[in-house]
């Protein structure tokens, strides 16, 4: 947890395999480091029993005591080879497996019931799982069936064991008549307790070791790096500097960025369009933080983002188009965004009369504390649309930030409701400077810039009125829409 938290985002954008090294360490290797320390006592437990066994039987003959750790060498050697072939299938086919966790649940999981039954999928997507799934056991089958039968090998030999016993303790009684009914006795029942001891604590031995690998994939999430949160001095001037900026996400080699200069002026009012994949999010992403440019550099009041990372963060405010959905009080996933705020539930709904969300939560039975989400105890769960009004109030409820950025807010509103939003645009962004990221471009005639992005470069620059007489990029895309914005 604190992993995904804190480290890099790049990261999490599954940069060097992190998707797969995280389910890894959240399944296999998590319990392999839960379960050392039981590991480590029981060893403990079994060598303390192996040693006064070791003690008694050696009395007896030392040939007792060499058979049996003789017999024991291959289920030792057998479940070090076990483990090394068990950590090879995990990791080289984790995929395969989370594969067919992945496809069973689009069978029935809810997110996808509507669709999967409107359209019919379920054969087919049942067969298409099965199919994979037995592809899978197929591999997983193979290793099983060797290892079980050189286990049964191991077993039967150290079952063989008790025949050399036998002579060994015929011997004895030969040579020593009035001890024999006492030494057959202790020999036959403690041979089979020191030999299960023996391959416990030497198997448990080996198995600790080969889970080492596990521990070692563990523990190193721990040596990626991290974001750094120290605080500084507040920002006082929000200008924003882009100064030839180049980025490319990992795992490809088409810039998502290239070469971007532009300056964005404090209190300045703008939009960024453009088709998608055209670099409008990773523009907004840099801005945040959240990735690292190749080359160039991105400021904020002079300051360098990545130098300066968590107080340029302090001073924005975002809505992002993935935006979360808390399980908890409607009070709680607004107020969320600043928590050392002080609560005024009669100003947050004020806040919310300008966002439109207080047509729907004075509508809920507790109001501004009634609890939503799928999981609430009523199921109250609220629309696509009301989620998106409660996080463009939570973003608005963090006002002591000096940038506000809203990446596609209101792509889950219907006409009406984006049209009312605009025209509460002013109110709810006062003096702040703001950047809209969006494929609507009704935004347009109410910002001061617009900024068009089209294969990760800015090709044209300038107001609504500016880029429709240039007849470029914006005027196409703009009449491609205007029957959405002409009344």
């Amino acid at each position: 947890m604190r992993c995904a938290g804190k480290v890099q985002y790049a990261y999490v954008d599954n940069q060097d395999d992190f998707r797969s090294k995280i389910a890894f360490a959240k399944t296999e290797s998590g319990r392999k480091v839960a379960g050392s320390m039981g590991s480590i006592v029981s060893m403990v437990q079994n060598l303390i029993t192996f040693c006064s066994m070791l003690v008694v039987l050696a009395r007896v003959s030392m040939w007792i005591v060499i058979v049996l750790l003789v017999t024991t060498l291959p289920a030792v050697i057998l479940a070090n080879l076990q483990k090394d072939e068990e950590y090879v299938h995990k990791t080289k086919w984790m995929k395969e497996g989370a594969l067919v966790i992945h496809q069973f649940q689009e069978c029935c999981a809810p997110y996808s019931l509507n669709e999967v039954r409107f359209l019919g999928l379920f054969d087919f997507l049942k067969r298409k799982w099965r199919n994979t799934a037995d592809r899978y056991i197929v591999i997983k089958n193979k290793m099983t069936k060797k290892h079980v039968a050189f286990n049964l090998l191991a077993d039967f030999l150290r079952s063989c064991v008790y025949i050399f016993l036998l002579l060994i303790v015929a011997g004895q009684i030969f040579e020593t008549p009035g001890a024999q009914l006492g030494t057959f006795t202790l020999v036959i029942s403690i041979a089979g307790e020191f030999q299960t001891h023996t391959t416990k604590l030497f198997v448990g031995m080996t198995q600790f070791f080969s889970d080492v690998k596990y521990m070692q994939d563990f523990f190193e999430l721990t040596e990626l790096k991290q974001e750094e949160d120290e605080k500084e001095e507040p920002i006082e001037d929000s200008t924003i500097e882009y100064e030839h900026v180049d980025f490319t996400y990992s795992g490809t080699d088409k810039p998502a960025l290239q070469d971007i200069c532009v300056r964005i002026r404090k209190g300045e009012k703008v939009a960024i369009v453009g088709e998608n994949g055209s670099g409008k999010t990773t523009f907004v992403n840099l801005l945040l933080g959240l990735y690292e440019q190749e080359q160039g550099c991105v400021r904020i009041g002079g300051r360098k983002i990545q130098e300066h990372l968590s107080e340029c963060r302090r001073n924005i405010s975002a809505i992002f188009q993935n935006f979360a959905r808390y399980e908890m009080e409607i009070l709680g996933n607004i107020t969320i965004s600043d928590r050392d705020k002080r609560v005024d539930e009669e100003a947050i709904l004020e806040l919310a009369q300008k966002t439109g969300a207080y047509s729907f939560i004075e509508k809920q039975p507790g109001g501004l504390h009634e609890v939503v989400g799928s999981l609430s105890d009523k199921g109250n769960n609220l629309s696509g649309g009301e989620w998106q009004r409660i996080a463009i109030t939570r973003a608005a409820y963090r006002d002591n930030a000096k940038i506000m950025i809203l990446d596609e807010p209101t792509a889950a509103l219907d006409p009406i409701a984006e049209a009312d939003l605009y025209q509460r645009f002013a109110e709810l962004t006062k003096d702040k400077t703001t950047i809209f990221i969006s494929h609507r471009l009704g935004i347009s005639k109410i910002v001061d810039r617009i900024l068009v992005f089209d294969e990760g470069r800015i090709v044209e620059d300038g107001s609504h009125a500016e880029l429709m007489r240039k007849n470029g990029l914006y005027a196409r895309m703009y009449h491609a829409q205007a029957q959405w914005y002409n009344t």
